[in-house]
């Protein structure tokens, strides 16, 4: 039986090949003590527990021991998780930020059922079904705005500043409204054409179809000759590898992508399995410049540290997250969760681990500002007559 392997970012990658049965050593852990503790909490607890709340603390309590990114995934997690691999889910169409302590809106997909609400750009957060936002951490607020498609949220929203001046609503009051979720496509890549003739892409997540969406931008972006693409992968948490070697795939005509260690095995290059580049790729010759920052992690990271090796593209921003495991899910258990567990490591093609340690750019621009770092990517692509 074939596992779906997934790197973790907010989301992780499909790997083939890994088998869901596994050879365990003599040295398994032996049960009598877990059996016997179950036992005495059923015989002496005060009240009769709940015999799926134990099982599944059991598990949690395991699987809390290995590392930051192994996990046990609640089915509703589970199908979630597949979603947004394929670059769908169902949700009201905000991405969201932390902005001077509070939950603020970044961007509005468009037509989104937030674009056809009124909320604004510069919103913040205040409250998710009745539920405070504050003390929560930003995947937990993601998780409250996302749900099954057709299903009803409510919001209450801060507007401490004006975006549209012609707007009746007042500045500094509450505004509450009640959203449907809906399916969202193409929710997680924003293009556009700037100065010089230079496309501009900014994915803010991996997902499977990822590669196709940015050569159907890009074909589509502009009747004259492109001078040039910035890939913008600033804070983009990861995805799927089938992602990330697809993007890769689009820049690189042959060669390795990223190559896969067992930690179990030696560290031969013997042992790796390796992703290579396919002849037929639309843009080998395209001038290429990458933003990354510390928030580019995991697959991101694979398609950063395999243009950087392979010298294909300049990479500008700030070291990057140093996310370089492999989780696999493995198949799912009686109760219907699901094990995410880490694996292997990711090796770029030069043979770098990036896994708590980061890849540096090839010229650093320690701010994210936008005007500075597109200036930058640009000077890159297009040097003057002076450089």
């Amino acid at each position: 039986m074939t596992a779906r392997t997934f790197l973790l970012g907010s989301l992780l990658a499909f790997i083939a090949g890994m088998t869901a049965s596994q050879q365990f050593s003599a040295s398994a852990v032996s049960t009598e003590s877990i059996e016997r503790a179950v036992q005495q909490i059923n015989a002496h607890y005060i009240v009769e527990p709940r015999q799926e709340k134990l099982e599944r603390g059991a598990i949690n309590g395991m699987v809390g021991t290995l590392d930051d990114y192994s996990e046990l995934l609640s089915p509703e997690a589970y199908e979630r998780l597949l979603a947004n691999a394929e670059g769908s889910f169902a949700g009201v169409g905000i991405e969201i930020g932390l902005r001077q302590d509070y939950f603020t809106v970044l961007r509005i997909i468009p037509e989104s059922p937030a674009a056809m609400s009124g909320i604004d750009v510069g919103d913040r957060i205040t409250s998710v079904d009745g539920i405070s936002t504050k003390g929560l951490l930003l995947s937990e607020v993601i998780e409250t705005l996302r749900g099954p498609e057709g299903s009803r949220v409510n919001l209450i929203l801060r507007r401490t500043e004006p975006s549209d001046p012609t707007s009746s609503t007042p500045f500094g009051v509450d505004i509450e409204l009640s959203l449907i979720r809906a399916k969202l496509t193409g929710a997680y890549l924003q293009t556009r054409l700037i100065d010089n003739n230079v496309a501009y892409v900014h994915a803010t997540q991996c997902y499977d179809t990822l590669a196709k969406d940015i050569q159907r931008a890009i074909n589509n972006m502009s009747d004259a000759t492109l001078r040039g693409l910035i890939l913008d992968l600033r804070s983009n948490p990861g995805g799927t590898l089938l992602c990330a070697v697809g993007t890769v795939d689009l820049f690189l005509a042959s060669g390795a992508i990223v190559a896969i260690q067992d930690s179990r095995t030696s560290k031969s290059n013997e042992n790796l399995r390796t992703y290579n580049a396919s002849s037929n790729t639309p843009f080998p010759d395209l001038p290429l410049a990458v933003l990354v920052n510390g928030s580019t992690a995991s697959a991101a990271e694979i398609i950063a540290g395999a243009l950087q090796d392979r010298a294909r593209a300049t990479i500008l921003g700030s070291k990057t997250f140093a996310k370089g495991t492999v989780q696999t899910l493995l198949p799912p258990l009686p109760n219907g969760s699901v094990l995410k567990i880490t694996t292997a490591r990711y090796l770029t093609p030069l043979g770098r681990s990036f896994d708590q340690e980061g890849l540096v750019p090839d010229k650093l621009v320690e701010t994210d500002e936008d005007v500075t770092i597109l200036a930058a990517a640009v000077s890159a692509l297009i040097p003057s007559k002076a450089d």
